[in-house]
């Protein structure tokens, strides 16, 4: 397949999934190489083994890691809809592209044996999510991160795109991307002195909860 069809392939995919379901997409249109790029400056100083991606799509941003130097065993994609993460597995043979909801990550990595986590890069539009899901999410993520890791979010919000605050994290804007359509912003979000850490019993209660 080459670049130009599957770019073509991936745009068609793209628009047909934001046509049934536009609430789970943040875009018409898949994220720049871009907007890759300055994600993949935010997490290349992560030394630890994994990097987890929540919400793979149709696979721009993990291209862009891939293109930035982040080698294929240490990355794991987390991807929900099964067209999505079908197409994904074609277009990266080589990648764990593994099909599950991001609330239960914990649950998730361990079955696959994944640990060691660095750092968390969601593509889920978090903006207008209902809260406990946002919080599920989000406390799946730091259930499986060290006490220096971090979640990474790109948003089209000129806010923060998670309710920092209220789970006792630390927002930072880190890099503004023009050259996307829309524009987007990159947030780190980690641990701030407020934080209450979740066992991963608690963390297993609240994904249950958010699924019921």
């Amino acid at each position: 397949m080459t670049p130009s069809s599957t770019t073509t392939k991936e745009n068609e995919l793209f628009f047909r999934h934001w046509l049934r379901k536009p609430k789970e997409m943040g875009s018409i249109t898949p994220s720049s190489p871009f907007l890759a790029r300055a994600i993949a400056d935010v997490v290349a100083a992560r030394t630890r083994p994994t990097l987890v991606e929540l919400g793979g799509g149709t696979g721009p941003i993990t291209q862009g890691l891939l293109r930035a130097g982040v080698p294929s065993e240490k990355l794991v994609v987390i991807e929900l809809e099964p067209h999505l993460h079908a197409y994904m597995q074609r277009r990266f043979p080589n990648l764990r592209v593994i099909l599950g909801d991001a609330t239960r990550l914990t649950d998730i990595l361990a079955e696959h044996g994944i640990d060691d986590v660095g750092a968390v890069v969601s593509g889920i539009p978090m903006v207008n999510m209902p809260p406990e899901f946002q919080r599920a999410i989000v406390s799946q993520a730091f259930n499986v991160l060290p006490d220096d890791g971090f979640l990474v979010q790109y948003s089209y919000s000129p806010v923060p795109p998670i309710k920092h605050k209220a789970l006792g994290l630390e927002a930072k804007r880190m890099k503004y991307v023009l050259r996307n359509i829309p524009p987007a912003a990159v947030w780190r979000f980690s641990r701030g002195a407020e934080f209450v850490p979740l066992t991963v019993e608690k963390a297993k209660a609240d994904a249950q909860a958010t699924a019921a």
